[in-house]
């Protein structure tokens, strides 16, 4: 998905960014519900430290205090003090980053999204590329700070992909809506109530003017899938704020936080249903000009995903890949019933829906899938950390299930699986198909939790990448989970039934399709209607999730990275394990792979297989 990089509120070198905030490490006060025992004061306190207070001097030393003549020849700063400034710059220009990592002292603060301030984001990134190459020549670094150094090049330059070449801040509302998520205040129990609902109050009171700067900066009219998408997300939150929010912190016995919250929520609404509103009307002179184009899409290749091939050849490799699953389909289904077509297949399997719901039979899922991971020893479980299962709430509903973990720098907390309900304004029939069948759902849960999304996570914090814990590199993450589906299948899940291999056959399809349609829509002028065409048709995708796919492809141009971050980490497994045992060091590459952190998969290839590697991307 393109970056969720919506913020500069200051230049790196700014007076502001060193009188206001200190950074400080990981905020550890929150712990379990009802186990902690700091004071909402006390964590206030707690949120600067002198270490902190150190670094923002350090800051301010390297980058204001010498002359531009004396920083360009000036030996360079260690890796790591480079390192630590682009992450405290990072989360200046993107706070909620900082707050989803777990750097509590930026709670509360919104982005400017100013034309002056998106100019200020762009100068920033393209100076700390320009110094990590400049600085940090690859024989003055040992190979894991090279990889960090790779790794962050490469995450820079998809940043500026989505400034600079695909144009979100004018083009698309619905991107000004991911840096504003309050799900770490509402749903992450990081600190006593009170604080957060002392940070979600501010985070209220910025809104407005946040809102004021997008609709300032943006530049209709808009793609029409663009805007629709855009009310969704605008008009969800307005409800999940008036709605759900009040009622998480109505235990609050803090009669002043309670006033200003309540004080605050109702402009911040008020705000919402405005740009709703100016939304609805934009439907009105609404384009369907979505489309990157050949040149931007080879740009999106190259700059975000650090691949080095034509759409053309890739339209081969998803095709290819199609009918791989396609035939796997068809000798499954057989295998249950000769005389079953594929689309009754397909069918019987999304029908048999749980009977206490998808977050119910998830929450039964998950111990089982940990335990027959164990059992088969295809990876390590470096922990003993769990997830929990959440329904998603309104302004998530464009995907239909996702995991947010805890931040790098969080202590002690769980993560979240988060499964989305049908749309409530979706006919009643439309809104039980959407609902997944068991294997789908367990398939998504291989995806999101184990040995998935959320098992990545837990080596990710354990690796001494700083880079990779704070930048995730897509097609990596989406790649591995996906991957982890077909890995699991073959390691015997769902004992041989092949119902639970169509579940997982069907997701595969899906992402086959994703691929397909990503190109068309981009590249070959397909229409969304043809797109949801073929999810319907090659998928089997019910009506509903068929349209949140189609849509999805018009601004998420990068959902291949599924298919195509799973063929290349196949290749990759074939070509590690061929010198290594075969397959009895499957485990050793998983965990090999696992543990670099979030590097783009060419350059982890590279860092694997070694210069010498004769073999190729795919």
């Amino acid at each position: 998905m393109p970056p969720e990089w919506d913020a500069m509120s200051s230049s790196r070198c700014s007076s502001t960014s060193t009188a206001s905030g200190s950074r400080a490490g990981p905020a550890t006060c929150g712990g379990s519900s009802g186990s902690s025992t700091v004071s909402s004061t006390e964590y206030r306190r707690m949120r600067v430290s002198p270490a902190a207070s150190l670094m923002a001097a350090v800051t301010l030393l390297v980058g204001c205090g010498v002359p531009e003549q004396e920083r360009a020849t000036a030996p360079p700063a260690s890796w790591e003090r480079f390192a630590d400034e682009f992450i405290e710059s990072y989360f200046e220009v993107l706070p909620s980053s900082g707050v989803w990592a777990g750097r509590h002292e930026y709670d509360g603060r919104v982005p400017d999204v100013s034309a002056p301030g998106i100019a200020r984001r762009v100068s920033m990134l393209r100076d700390f590329a320009a110094r990590a190459e400049r600085e940090f020549p690859a024989a003055s670094l040992t190979p894991g700070e090279d990889l960090q150094r790779r790794q962050l090049i490469a995450a820079l330059d998809g940043m500026l992909f989505w400034l600079e070449d695909a144009g979100s801040h004018r083009r698309d509302p619905a991107w000004y809506a991911r840096a504003i998520s309050p799900s770490v205040y509402v749903s992450r129990d990081y600190a006593p109530k009170a604080a957060r609902l002392e940070a979600i109050t501010a985070y209220l009171q910025g809104l407005p003017a946040y809102l004021g700067q997008m609709r300032a900066t943006l530049e209709p009219p808009f793609a029409r899938p663009f805007v629709r998408t855009a009310i969704v997300r605008f008009g969800g939150l307005a409800t999940h704020l008036e709605e759900d929010v009040p009622g998480v912190f109505a235990d609050v016995e803090d009669e002043a936080l309670q006033g200003a919250f309540a004080d605050a929520l109702a402009p911040a609404v008020a705000a919402l249903g405005d740009v709703e509103a100016w939304l609805e009307l934009r439907l009105r002179d609404a384009l369907d000009d979505f489309a990157l184009g050949e040149e931007r899409y080879g740009a999106l290749l190259r700059r975000v995903y650090r691949i080095d091939l034509d759409w053309r050849t890739l339209k081969a490799v998803a095709k290819a890949d199609l009918d791989r699953n396609l035939k796997l389909m068809a000798d499954t289904c057989r295998s249950v019933d000769p005389d079953l077509s594929m689309a009754d297949c397909a069918a019987r399997v999304r029908d048999d829906k749980p009977p206490a719901g998808a977050v119910a039979r998830a929450n039964e899922q998950l111990p089982e899938l940990k335990a027959f991971l164990v059992e088969a020893g295809i990876v390590g479980i470096p922990s003993d950390e769990r997830a929990y299962v959440a329904e998603a709430p309104a302004y998530r509903r464009t995907n239909s299930a996702y995991i947010e973990t805890p931040g790098p720098f969080e202590e002690g907390l769980p993560a979240i699986y988060y499964i989305a309900g049908p749309d409530p304004e979706w006919p009643p029939d439309v809104q039980l198909q959407y609902v997944p069948g068991e294997a789908d759902l367990l398939n998504t849960s291989v995806h999101e939790v184990w040995p998935g999304h959320f098992l990545h996570s837990l080596y990710g914090k354990r690796s001494g990448n700083r880079i990779g814990k704070v930048l995730r590199n897509g097609m990596l993450s989406e790649g591995w989970a996906h991957y982890a589906e077909e890995l699991m299948q073959e390691a015997g899940l769902g004992d041989g039934r092949p119902l639970v291999r169509v579940g997982q056959i069907l997701d595969a399809l899906m992402r086959d399709v994703r691929f397909l349609s990503s190109i068309g829509l981009h590249v070959e002028g397909m229409t969304v209607d043809e797109s949801r065409r073929m999810f319907t048709e090659l998928a089997w995708l019910d009506p509903g999730n068929a349209e949140q796919q189609a849509l999805r492809g018009t601004y998420d141009p990068g959902y291949f990275a599924y298919t195509l971050g799973k063929l290349i980490i196949v290749k990759m497994r074939e070509d590690w394990t061929a010198t290594r045992g075969g397959r009895d060091a499957w485990r050793a590459f998983h965990e090999t792979l696992l543990s670099h952190g979030h590097a783009p998969l060419p350059v982890l290839r590279e860092v694997m297989l070694g210069p010498e590697d004769p073999g190729t991307l795919l």
